[in-house]
Parts: structure tokens; C-alpha cells; sequence
């Protein structure tokens, strides 16, 4: 079954978010966080995006480093972005998320979560925010065209 998403914004003001992973894809989605004024945890087992480290140097996150993935990491927490390079690894935390009606973005699935990011489009007070069921690639050609246009 494909989830059908309802467009929405969220106030993300000093909310406790949690990335699970410090990949490519997990610093893109940290960068877009970044601009919301959230508390922005990352647990990854290993390093592999360097920008992240930066991030953490500058104290914009908080990083736990050699480290897996624990149900009680998910205590206090507003919103998971499961984003390590395991599916299964993603799905079960996208799953234990859901039970406890976390709010979960996984960057492994279309389906296995209950948030999506969108791309963004801003222009003085104009905020677009496009999504393509799950195609990052088309959200962000879609926003371009958009930004074209205002």
C-alpha cells in the first residue's frame, strides 16, 4: 500500500530531532533542519559525510559517534530521520517510531515512515513546498520551475 501524504508545516522550534546516520543524505537533511532552530542529535556508527563533524565543531549539533542505534534514543524526541545506508536497519526504526507516534523520515523508503521532506521554495513572505511522492529528484526540478516563475 502507498501512503498518501497531507501537506503540512510544523513548528520545529526548539524541538529535540534525532538523525540516525552522518552520511550525504543525512547532512542534506540536517542542513534543511538547521534553518528551523531545532535541537539536532546525531548517533551514527561511523563518520562518513565530514561536513558533519563540522557541524558538530561549530555546535550547531550534537554528535554521538561509534555508536548504534538504541530504543532509548527515542525518548524526548519530536522527530527521527532514519537515514544509515541499511534499509532493515531504517525500517525498524521507522517502525519503533510509528508505534510510538514519533514523527519519522526514512531515507530508504517511500512507504516506511510518516514524514517526508519537502523542497522548498522561498521568496520574501512566499513559502512553496513541493513534493513528488517520494522523488527528491522531481521535487527539486519542480521547485527550480518554480522558482523561475516568482
Amino acid at each position: 500500500m502507498v501512503n498518501k501524504f497531507f501537506p503540512v508545516s510544523i513548528d520545529l522550534n526548539h524541538k529535540n530531532v534525532l538523525v540516525i546516520g552522518a552520511g550525504n543524505i543525512a547532512y542534506r537533511k540536517i542542513e534543511t533542519l538547521l534553518k528551523y532552530n531545532c535541537n539536532i542529535k546525531v548517533i551514527t556508527k561511523d563518520i562518513s559525510e565530514k561536513n558533519i563533524l563540522s557541524l558538530y565543531e561549530k555546535k550547531k549539533i550534537e554528535l554521538i559517534n561509534s555508536k548504534a542505534f538504541e530504543e532509548k534514543d527515542l525518548e524526548n524526541v519530536f522527530l527521527v530521520v532514519a537515514a544509515t545506508d541499511n534499509e532493515e536497519i531504517n525500517k525498524n526504526i521507522s517502525d519503533l517510531c510509528i508505534k510510538k507516534n514519533i514523527l519519522v523520515n526514512n531515507i530508504t523508503s517511500k512507504n516506511d515512515m510518516n514524514l517526508r521532506f519537502m523542497s522548498i521554495c522561498e521568496k520574501d513572505d512566499i513559502q512553496i513546498a513541493v513534493s513528488a511522492n517520494g522523488n527528491p529528484k522531481k521535487a527539486v526540478e519542480m521547485k527550480n520551475k518554480i522558482k523561475e516563475l516568482i
